[in-house]
């Protein structure tokens, strides 16, 4: 039993499941408590591999719980890099789902659900406590199935490791890389991670990674999510020194929340009336990302600008 969990855990292989819904609970704030009773499970497109506690009692942590530590609403998900029947385990978060083939092992664990649009970017709050340098891994892929081929073709990709310790929830913005862009996806891969190489064994035990508010983004605001539309301008674009923003409406107490390439939150700026001045003088050439924000937290609009 402990190498047929070990083999659907650790050696599981991509593989989309479309008998999943679509995209639901992103928030992370709707749980159920597994039959055994052992642990609570995230409901709707995700899945984690809780179920391999039900065969070692000693386990007192679970790889995904439910917390109350969230950054906004009740709950949030904590993944921690743990010990299952005495191999370390990396906590983990995704897509899919999870039903144990005792004949099949690697195909376990099934990835994906099904999805059509083309977001520009994964965008969720997070912390992180590593421990002895050990990395968080997050990555997000979109694919569609090749009738001709009858596999599945990458038609974008973000990926993101991370070493530092962060112990205030961040904004972190992921970047999706599109390979292919006359093409409709038809489903999506979201995952987390406490130890980006757990699948190797390559993890620290005690590794902490706080997940919530997970949301997907284009140039309009949040995917699936009814928002008014608010243009915004950037000029000079690229800019060598200073960075004008032009927004179509005022938007009283609105935030523009600045971001490098990687994802991380730089500044923010606060609008007054329908501009705002960002002075990039001494920042490195490159492409930065904007996202605008009303008084309630609501995405209005995203974008990017490039400096020289």
């Amino acid at each position: 039993m402990k190498n047929l969990y070990l083999t659907a855990l650790i050696l599981s292989t991509f593989y989309c499941a479309y008998a999943q819904t679509e995209l639901t609970n992103l928030d992370l704030e709707q749980w159920t408590t597994s039959e055994s009773g052992n642990y609570e499970e995230p409901i709707g497109s995700w899945k984690t591999a809780n179920f391999g506690v039900d065969f070692d009692a000693n386990v007192t942590t679970n790889p995904v719980e439910k917390v109350t530590d969230a950054y906004s609403g009740d709950y949030a998900a904590k993944m921690e890099s743990i010990s299952i029947i005495g191999t370390p385990t990396a906590g983990a978060l995704w897509t899919g789902n999870f039903e144990l083939n005792f004949l099949d092992p690697a195909s376990s664990a099934k990835f994906g659900v099904p999805y059509e649009g083309k977001p520009e970017a994964l965008q969720f709050y997070y912390k992180y406590f590593p421990v002895n340098g050990d990395s968080m891994g997050v990555y997000t892929i979109l694919r569609k199935w090749n009738t001709d081929t009858h596999q599945q073709d990458t038609i974008a990709y973000a990926e993101v490791r991370q070493t530092e310790t962060t112990s205030e929830y961040t904004l972190f913005d992921l970047r999706l890389d599109y390979f292919i862009n006359d093409v409709q996806p038809d489903s999506i891969e979201i995952a987390f991670t406490s130890s980006a190489a757990g699948f190797e064994y390559m993890l620290q035990e005690g590794s902490a990674l706080y997940i919530d508010e997970v949301k997907l983004i284009n140039t309009v605001g949040i995917v699936d999510v009814l928002l008014p539309e608010v243009t915004v301008h950037t000029f000079p674009n690229p800019a060598t020194d200073r960075l004008q923003f032009e927004l179509g409406e005022a938007i009283p107490n609105a935030q523009l929340l600045i971001f490098d390439s990687m994802g991380r939150h730089i500044t923010t700026l606060k609008p007054t009336t329908l501009k705002a001045e960002l002075n990039v003088t001494d920042w490195n050439t490159g492409t930065y990302y904007f996202l605008l924000k009303n008084e309630k937290g609501q995405d209005l609009n995203s974008g990017n600008f490039n400096v020289l």
